[in-house]
């Protein structure tokens, strides 16, 4: 059996060693428009940085990359937006969960954002808790 998400330990473990993980946040509608976003905790020089992704949600059953989507807001092209930078991988999580709605047992590495976002269309849409 494949496991995709990550412990709160190992999510720690990964950002300590200086890897990004993420976490699909579920839909979102900015001015008039549908869109799903996730948030990626990334390790670098002066801590851990904090960015938010929005992106259109293109109907498709088949296509798994939201990475390539259309930034909701233009000024997001490449690494969504950063909302901040944090000291510790622990201030980083707790950030996410706090301000973002991010849950403990749903982090995942870096790349398989879009598995999450593919199991949320195959759903239905519904939400992600589940």
């Amino acid at each position: 059996m494949l496991v995709r998400h990550l412990t709160p330990m190992f999510a720690l473990g990964v950002l300590r060693r200086g890897e990004e993980i993420e976490q699909f946040l579920g839909p979102v509608e900015r001015v008039g428009r549908r869109g799903v976003r996730w948030i990626a905790l990334s390790p670098g020089r002066n801590g851990i940085g904090v960015y938010l992704q929005e992106v259109e949600d293109i109907p498709s059953e088949t296509f798994r990359d939201i990475t390539n989507r259309l930034p909701l807001y233009p000024d997001d092209e490449t690494w969504g937006k950063k909302i901040t930078t944090v000291a510790t991988p622990e201030e980083a999580i707790s950030l996410a969960e706090r301000e973002f709605a991010a849950t403990a047992d749903r982090w995942v590495n870096m790349g398989l954002v879009g598995d999450e976002y593919y199991d949320y269309v195959t759903s239905g849409r519904t939400d992600r808790t589940g």
